[in-house]
């Protein structure tokens, strides 16, 4: 190992400490990390919430879907019955 004169450890020793400027920069990027964290979390909540209404909407086309089968056949025997009296009577 080469010894080092006392004026390059002194330089060595100032680029090693941490200056007001890499302070702020730490700050400005901690700040940033926190905000695309934030607007992450919002848009996973917003993709679930999305989800959810999707999966609302489909259960309710299905329900309405029912209804309409139901009542279908029940025209449909409606009319059943109608032919049948009509034929007998």
């Amino acid at each position: 190992m080469t010894a080092r004169r006392p004026s390059q450890r002194l330089i060595d020793a100032e680029l090693a400490r941490p200056t007001a400027t890499s302070h702020v920069t730490h700050i400005l990027n901690r700040s940033i990390e926190m905000q695309l964290m934030h607007e992450d979390l919002a848009r996973a909540h917003s993709q679930l919430r999305l989800e959810e209404a999707v999966r609302r909407e489909r259960a309710h086309r299905l329900v309405v879907a029912h209804r309409a089968h139901r009542r279908a056949e029940r025209a449909a025997l409606r009319a059943r019955r109608l032919l049948a009296s009509a034929v007998i009577g």
